[in-house]
């Protein structure tokens, strides 16, 4: 299968990091989403310039601020771009955050299945999920479940996904799971619901009819480090 990596790189600390990243020969080819494609000259990159369509980590560090329960929590819902990029030309598609590192030789995984593939980090549902953290959000998503699946129950089966590392196959059904992120973000800020990346990937899964895979990405995740720790200024 022909495997590619991808990534969104928006703003200076993000472009410094995902440089570092792709330029990493563990794991190649890439393709960069960013909004200065020549900071990639000569990595193996496919840069490709991106005017973002939601609120990145620079507008909460400079005019959003922070809010309670999470409110204030950057989404970047612009990572199904760089994913869809990537399976213009490829089979599958690995998302990783910018902010991630890999630390040794990855090894080669010789056949995905279809539709989505998470590591076994998150593994709750989405109304589990929402319970924990951000129970503000559940009448939103009780809403968005309604109106792609006609049915809110699904909240309990539905998967809440780790949204910085995960992979996508194509199968046939990868225009129904980039439609239905595409409506969840619409139908979400129109809520006021800016984050929850994790549970709009799980919903959008379930309406392409595809079961998370948990298991093919699970040898990479000792060799993968996401920094985290929220939006960065440097």
């Amino acid at each position: 299968m022909a495997v590619c990596f991808c990534t969104l790189a928006i703003h200076a600390p993000y472009r410094k990091r995902a440089r570092s990243l792709c330029a990493n020969p563990a794991c190649a080819p890439w393709v960069v989403l960013t909004d200065e494609p020549d900071d990639f000259a000569g990595l193996p990159v496919r840069a490709i310039r991106h005017k973002v369509t939601g609120p990145m980590a620079i507008d909460y560090l400079d005019r959003l601020g922070r809010m309670e329960d999470g409110r204030g929590s950057a989404a970047y819902h612009d990572k199904r771009f760089a994913v869809q990029a990537a399976l213009q030309d490829f089979d599958t598609a690995i998302f990783l955050d910018a902010d991630s590192r890999v630390d040794d030789a990855l090894p080669r995984i010789d056949s995905f299945p279809p539709g989505l593939a998470i590591p076994p980090v998150i593994c709750s549902s989405i109304a589990d999920h929402l319970e924990m953290w951000g129970a503000w959000r559940l009448p939103a998503f009780t809403e968005l479940a309604r109106d792609l699946m006609g049915d809110p129950s699904v909240l309990q089966t539905a998967r809440w996904c780790l949204e910085s590392f995960y992979a996508v196959t194509k199968d046939g059904n990868e225009a129904r799971f980039f439609w239905a992120w595409e409506r969840a973000v619409d139908l979400l800020q129109q809520q006021g619901v800016p984050s929850g990346e994790g549970g709009v990937m799980g919903l959008a899964a379930a309406y392409a009819g595809w079961t998370i895979d948990y298991e093919v990405l699970a040898p990479l995740l000792p060799l993968i480090h996401h920094e985290g720790g929220g939006p960065k200024g440097e």
